[in-house]
């Protein structure tokens, strides 16, 4: 399912227009966005947690000139999923 789908199941589920429900999930995944630069850890109990993970500095050897290069640190989010979720896709 793309965004698009999504929002059309979304408006018909609200009763909204499309434009209104495009905005809402921009919205939404505005504040997961937001909220996740302020704290490493969004919680919505039963759906999920969202999470910063740090991946620290290494060296690696690149393969075509076996070159040690220095990768720079970096953050990445996780996603860990959340019992009502769980039990929603697997039943």
């Amino acid at each position: 399912m793309n965004k698009s789908e999504f929002i059309n199941i979304l408006s018909k589920k609200l009763g909204c227009s499309k434009v209104y429900a495009s905005k809402v999930v921009d919205a939404v995944f505005g504040c997961v966005g937001d909220a996740l630069q302020e704290e490493d850890i969004l919680r919505f109990v039963g759906f999920g947690t969202f999470k910063i993970q740090r991946l620290p500095k290494r060296k690696v050897k690149t393969p075509r000139s076996g070159e040690i290069v220095t990768v720079p640190a970096k953050k990445y989010v996780r996603f860990s999923p959340g019992e009502l979720l769980k039990n929603k896709v697997n039943h």
